[in-house]
């Protein structure tokens, strides 16, 4: 609240200043020298401001391209880069509130239910024909955070939004006992107002609703929306609720998450959220390709964990209760490792996972992602892995749902295809697919973009999973999406008109950032 009245402050102490200097609030007849002195003193103060924030940029932040890329904003765009650096720049939210999440976080991890002893007998031999990378990935991410290993799973793929919320809301309207929700977006439209009735019915059938929705994702959704199964009996809480979006550094950091626990025996977990668009009802998109898991097993106790730990973060209730894991009846080995990310983390997760798959590759690399803006470790892991040999093929939208996002993730074309990396188009709609197949031998489904947003802003999810069965099933899908694809050809990207160019480079300038 204080950053908020701060900003406004700002705002209208500068928009007084504009009209004071054009003679709106005074006489015209005000001696000039005053007015020349007050001026002075004016740009004096701003310039000690902006000065003061460069020298904070560069002492706070270890990141050196992107405390460049503030500083240049800051010169260049004096007033408009002070007001976005307010917004976007500063970690206030990293240093005080996430840092407890945290913390609450890893005092809670020991509490699941199942063994996660990875020196056992079970993991050896489960997983003794897997190559050392592997074993490699599997100890970097249970030591940067703590992401068990998870042996006994059952999953289910979906590859369209579609096929996902209808498994998803039969899920529901089966249900027991209880439905844990955590999306981005949640849309009061024609497919939000379906999982709104069958959530009242839900309720009044005596099931518990818990459902976490992002502020900002869902920043369109009416309240009422949200106040209706309030009403019945259903638990709506809103991640980092900002009642003024664009002007509070909580845009920055978002629950990125989709993930979805029915009766704590089934757990999803991909990039599909709620909404027509998701199905195929939108006026911009007739088909949305996507991928989603449907997970039985340890892997769901997990994620609920996880579901759990946030829901104290957003309420400050504990319901860590043994109903919410039941015993499975699993018996098939399909090796899962469930991975967090974001500001409250101490290692880049999900970024280190990305940078060690890619490493790690030997013959194949197959990526799927709708964005693309990479930092520089994991752009020069690409360019290695393509002019090392690895068949390195990354599947695009053609048609983007964000124009300059889109833009940005042009402006890699070029170096990315000139290290032998081939790239797609993707023509039947939109692609939001989030996914990275590497060899035979694993792959990752979830809600992390390639991008810079993903990898450390954003709270994210992801499964990997260590099954040569479920890695095929991907790559089949993979195949196929390629038939409805063009590919990039360097002379293409080469000539394109200066315009073009420019806008792609001027997008990118803000990859560090945004």
């Amino acid at each position: 609240m204080k950053r908020i009245l701060l900003i406004i402050s700002i705002v209208i102490i500068l928009v007084s200043i504009i009209f004071f200097i054009n003679g709106k609030f005074i006489d015209y007849h005000i001696i000039n020298k005053v007015k020349s002195i007050i001026v002075s003193v004016i740009e004096w103060i701003f310039l000690f401001i902006i000065i003061s924030i460069i020298l904070i940029v560069i002492r706070e932040n270890s990141n050196p391209i992107k405390s460049l890329a503030w500083i240049q904003i800051l010169i260049f765009v004096p007033v408009f880069g002070f007001i976005l650096y307010l917004i976007f720049g500063i970690n206030y939210r990293k240093k005080k509130k996430y840092i407890k999440k945290s913390v609450k976080d890893y005092a809670t991890i020991d509490s699941i239910i199942f063994n996660k002893n990875l020196s056992s007998n079970e993991y050896y031999e489960t997983l003794k024909n897997k190559s050392k990378n592997v074993h490699k990935l599997i100890n970097l991410l249970y030591n940067n955070s703590k992401a068990i290993l998870c042996l006994y799973n059952s999953i289910t793929t979906y590859f369209s939004g579609k096929d996902k919320i209808e498994a998803l809301f039969e899920d529901i309207s089966n249900s027991e006992s209880s439905i844990h929700l955590e999306y981005f977006s949640i849309k009061d439209d024609r497919t939000g107002y379906r999982l709104q009735e069958i959530l009242l019915k839900k309720l009044a059938e005596g099931v518990e609703v818990r459902i976490i929705y992002d502020y900002v994702g869902s920043w369109r959704t009416k309240r009422k929306y949200w106040k209706t199964i309030i009403e019945a009996g259903g638990e709506c809480i809103p991640f980092s609720a900002n009642y003024l979006p664009f002007l509070s550094s909580k845009l920055n950091y978002r629950d990125h998450r989709k993930i979805a626990i029915i009766d704590g025996k089934y757990a999803y977990i991909g990039g599909v959220n709620i909404g027509d668009q998701y199905v195929g009802l939108s006026k911009q998109f007739s088909y949305w390709r996507d991928t989603h898991y449907r997970i039985c097993g340890q892997a769901c106790a997990v994620i609920q964990q996880m579901f759990l730990l946030d829901w104290l973060f957003v309420s400050k209730k504990d319901e860590f209760k043994k109903k919410y894991f039941p015993k499975h009846n699993i018996d098939n080995i399909c090796p899962v490792q469930i991975i967090c990310s974001g500001p409250d983390s101490n290692w880049k997760n999900i970024h280190q996972s990305y940078f060690e798959m890619i490493c790690s590759a030997k013959k194949t690399l197959y990526i799927q992602t709708p964005y693309m803006f990479l930092d520089e470790s994991i752009l020069m892991a690409l360019k290695i892995a393509g002019l090392s040999g690895i068949d390195v093929k990354i599947i695009l939208p053609e048609k983007a749902d964000h124009t300059f996002v889109n833009f940005g993730t042009k402006s890699y074309y070029y170096e990315l295809l000139e290290a032998n990396i081939k790239l797609y188009e993707y023509t039947k709609g939109f692609i939001h697919s989030k996914v990275i197949i590497v060899d035979d031998e694993l792959c990752s489904v979830g809600s992390a973009n390639l991008d810079i947003r993903s990898f450390s802003q954003n709270f994210e999810m992801n499964a990997l999973v260590y099954d040569e069965n479920e890695v095929k099933i991907l790559k089949d899908s993979f195949y196929e999406d390629l038939q409805n694809c063009n590919q990039v050809c360097i002379e293409t990207v080469r000539n394109k008109n200066v315009f073009h160019k420019f806008i792609e480079s001027f997008a990118r300038l803000f990859s560090p950032i945004f």
